[in-house]
C-alpha cells in the first residue's frame, strides 16, 4: 500500500514537473505580448503626463470658479485669494483628477493598442526572442531605456506644442514627481555597453531596432493622443462637478452677509 501510494505520488510529481517545463513554450503569441508588455514600467511617461493633465485640471477649475461667481454676482471678494474659493477649487480638482487619473493613469487602454500593435509587427520568435532578451541583466537595462525614450518623446510634444507649462500654481507635487522619477531612471537605466556583447547585438539587429523605434514613435504616439483627447474632455468634467464648489460658495455668501 506503502510502495503504490509512493509511486503514485511520484508519477503526479513527474506530471507536474513536465507540465511547469513545458507551459511556456504552450503561451499563446498573445499571452507572450502582454508578458513582454508586462516587463515595461511606463512610471516616468504616466509622471509626465500626470503633470500635464493635473495643470489642465487647474485651469479648468479656476476658469470654473470665475464663471460660477460671475453667474451668482459674487462680486470681486471671490477670488484665489479668498478662503472660500480655496475650498471651492480643492474640492473640485480633487473630484475632477480621480475621474482623470482613471482616465489615463492605469494605462489599461495602451495595453491594448500596444498588444495589436506587436501582434502586427512582430512573429511570435521574435517575441520570444525580446522577452528572452529583457529578462536578462542588461536587457532589462535596455528595457528602462526604451520606456525613458518613450517618456521622452511625450515630454517633448507636450513641450514643443506648448501645452506643458512649468508655472501653474498647485502642481508643484506633480512637478516634483515627474523630476524625481525621470531623474531615477535616467540614472538606473546607464550601463557600459562593453560590458555586453549580447546588448551591443541587440542594439544592432533587426528586430531590435524596429522594436526600439515601435514603442518610442508608436507607443508615445499612443500616449499623447489619450492625453490630448483626456485634456480635452477636462472642461466639460469640470462643469459636471460643479456642485462641489456649493459649499464652499454659500459659505462665502454667509460670510459677505454677516459681515
Amino acid at each position: 500500500m506503502d510502495a503504490t501510494n509512493g509511486t503514485a505520488r511520484i508519477a503526479v510529481l513527474v506530471v507536474w514537473l513536465t507540465a511547469a517545463a513545458i507551459s511556456p513554450a504552450l503561451a499563446s503569441k498573445s499571452e507572450k505580448i502582454d508578458e513582454l508588455i508586462g516587463l515595461h514600467d511606463l512610471k516616468t511617461a504616466v509622471a509626465i503626463g500626470s503633470y500635464y493633465l493635473k495643470q489642465q485640471t487647474l485651469v479648468a477649475v479656476r476658469q470654473q470658479l470665475t464663471h460660477l461667481g460671475r453667474e451668482a454676482r459674487l462680486g470681486p471678494d471671490w477670488n484665489p485669494s479668498s478662503p472660500y474659493w480655496t475650498q471651492a477649487e480643492a474640492a473640485m480638482v480633487h473630484a475632477a483628477m480621480k475621474q482623470v487619473r482613471h482616465q489615463f493613469c492605469d494605462l489599461e487602454w495602451l495595453t491594448q493598442q500596444w498588444a495589436l500593435l506587436d501582434e502586427r509587427d512582430f512573429s511570435e520568435a521574435e517575441i520570444d526572442h525580446l522577452l528572452d532578451h529583457f529578462k536578462t541583466q542588461y536587457g532589462r537595462k535596455q528595457l528602462m531605456l526604451v520606456d525613458h525614450g518613450v517618456a521622452l518623446h511625450v515630454q517633448s510634444a507636450l513641450t514643443f506644442t506648448g501645452k506643458l507649462m512649468y508655472e501653474v500654481p498647485g502642481a508643484e507635487e506633480e512637478r516634483s514627481r515627474m523630476q524625481t522619477v525621470f531623474s531615477e531612471e535616467d540614472q538606473d537605466m546607464r550601463f557600459n555597453m562593453n560590458d555586453s556583447p549580447e546588448a551591443t547585438r541587440f542594439v544592432m539587429s533587426a528586430v531590435g531596432r524596429r522594436y526600439t523605434v515601435n514603442a518610442m514613435l508608436n507607443v508615445a504616439g499612443m500616449i499623447s493622443r489619450h492625453l490630448d483627447e483626456t485634456a480635452a474632455a477636462i472642461p466639460q468634467t469640470v462643469r459636471e462637478l460643479s456642485d462641489r464648489a456649493l459649499p464652499a460658495i454659500q459659505a462665502f455668501l454667509r460670510s459677505r452677509a454677516q459681515g
